[in-house]
């Protein structure tokens, strides 16, 4: 083996170590942003990976200037195509940097160990021994490739399969989360540092002159690994339990809410058969005023039965009860405000969707519309309830005019809203009324899409109709 050799090996293995990385890179982005392995996707990574190799192979580019050139990369694609992600982008490349440093120190040790025991076996009068010793180098360099790859892959699988689904982050989960990666880059540079120094009479390495340095730096280095993949696991049970929590209070919420209605409706029903039970009374005590010649009285005993009739009237009927309640409850709510409703809801015997499911959609959407409407000058106050069908599904579409002011958080598929609670000021619910939609759909294996075009607001439900998909 000549030096000639050994060098063309040497290029050979930083440009396939520019390649790695990027692909290892792109297996931490992955558990995090979960690519959809599409067109825009390879453009990324060939993009990121031909100027991670690019930079490598120039041999006045310093390494933070790749790591500066590959952030900006990343931070660009994540603009433009995962709006709203910064902090997690983030957090994504502190964790690279943290797991590539982490591998590399261990790799470096392992190999400086390697190589220990095998030139310490050399002769230096053997007249082969320039041709051992880049014949051993050569092997040292691809142990250390293998042991960095081994070593990064492993953590990526152990944190692959602890995250199944994409995390949601804001800045203060970025901090919390990166502030182990942070720690490790720092140690991998100080390291590095202190490899080898030159001094005035001779090299100073670190690993020969503080031999411990060669088990006690891989041992930080996985320490640290593992707790940041600790720090990662915690979070994500956080967010689960946040999520379940979240869960049972809108659960619990939304049904508190239709047994509300339902005692409306029974109070209702309840007051109509009162009525008809009073009718033969009323009728006879009409009869006996005008027998009396009292038409003035029979004129205002008629007016306050009417008004009485016109309170327990109900505008739309829907042919369901517990959508007959609601609907109605809604519209009285909107009217009292001054907003214009337009409805065209019919449910049927044949429907197979749950009218406790249906409740739920229509709580949350009507709810939604009237507290938007509610910030509007008068004549803007509209809204619009449909029920289509299209083959076997259901269509539920709510269409009211808003303010043009949404806010998007940051891994949310829907804006958030606010309700008013009675007291000063406005509570936040982040969007709690529009999962709760998005759930019920799951369950029925449809979908809910959300459109804003200027000042109107819309939300369309689709349900699939058929056995029900519990």
């Amino acid at each position: 083996m000549s030096r000639a050799g050994y060098e063309a090996f040497s290029g050979f293995c930083d440009l396939y170590l520019a390649i790695l990385q990027t692909m290892l890179f792109l297996v931490i982005w992955d558990i995090f942003f979960r690519l959809e392995r599409g067109k825009r996707e390879a453009i990324f990574a060939g993009i990121l990976a031909a100027v991670n190799v690019f930079m490598r192979l120039c041999p006045h580019v310093p390494g933070l200037g790749r790591y500066v050139a590959s952030a900006a990369i990343v931070l660009t694609y994540c603009h433009i195509r995962c709006r709203g992600c910064l902090k997690k982008a983030v957090f994504t490349m502190l964790l690279f940097y943290n797991f590539h440093g982490m591998s590399f120190l261990v790799a470096s040790s392992i190999y400086q160990f390697i190589m220990d025991e095998m030139l310490g076996s050399l002769d230096v009068q053997d007249a082969a021994y320039m041709f051992q010793l880049y014949r051993k180098l050569l092997i040292g360099q691809g142990c250390i490739l293998l042991i960095y790859m081994l070593a990064f892959s492993f953590a990526a699988w152990i944190l692959k399969k602890m995250i199944k689904s994409p995390l949601s982050m804001n800045w203060q989960d970025t901090v919390f989360l990166s502030v182990l990666n942070v720690v490790g880059s720092m140690l991998v540079w100080m390291v590095t540092d202190l490899l080898m120094v030159p001094m005035e009479q001779e090299i100073f390495c670190l690993f020969t002159q503080k031999r411990e340095m060669v088990w006690r730096i891989p041992m930080i280095a996985v320490l640290l690994c593992a707790g940041e993949i600790s720090a990662v696991y915690i979070f994500r049970k956080y967010k689960e339990l946040q999520d379940e929590r979240e869960k049972h209070f809108v659960e619990e919420q939304q049904t508190n809410a239709l047994k509300r209605r339902l005692e409306e409706a029974e109070h209702f029903y309840g007051s109509i058969r009162k009525v008809r039970h009073e009718m033969k009374n009323h009728m006879a005590n009409i009869k006996g005023l005008v027998a009396g010649e009292k038409y003035g009285e029979v004129e205002t005993y008629i007016e306050k039965l009417d008004a009485t009739i016109q309170e327990l009237d109900y505008k739309f009927s829907t042919g369901n009860a517990v959508t007959d309640v609601i609907i109605n409850d809604k519209y009285r709510r909107a009217a009292a405000v001054g907003i214009t409703c337009r409805v065209k809801f019919e449910y049927r015997e044949t429907d197979t969707v749950s009218a406790f499911d249906l409740g739920i959609i229509l709580n949350n959407l009507l709810d939604n519309a009237i507290e938007a409407c509610e910030k509007l000058e008068q004549e803007k106050r509209h809204i619009s309830l449909t029920l289509k069908r299209k083959s076997h599904f259901l269509l539920i579409e709510v269409e009211n005019n808003f303010d043009g002011k949404l806010e998007w958080r940051e891994g949310e598929r829907f804006p958030a809203t606010t309700k008013q609670d009675g007291r000063p000021g406005i509570l936040p619910e982040h969007g709690i009324g529009l999962k709760n939609v998005w759930d019920v759909a799951e369950r029925y294996l449809g979908s809910m899409d959300v459109k804003a075009e200027g000042e109107v607001f819309r939300v369309t439900v689709m349900l699939q109709q058929g056995e029900r998909c519990r």
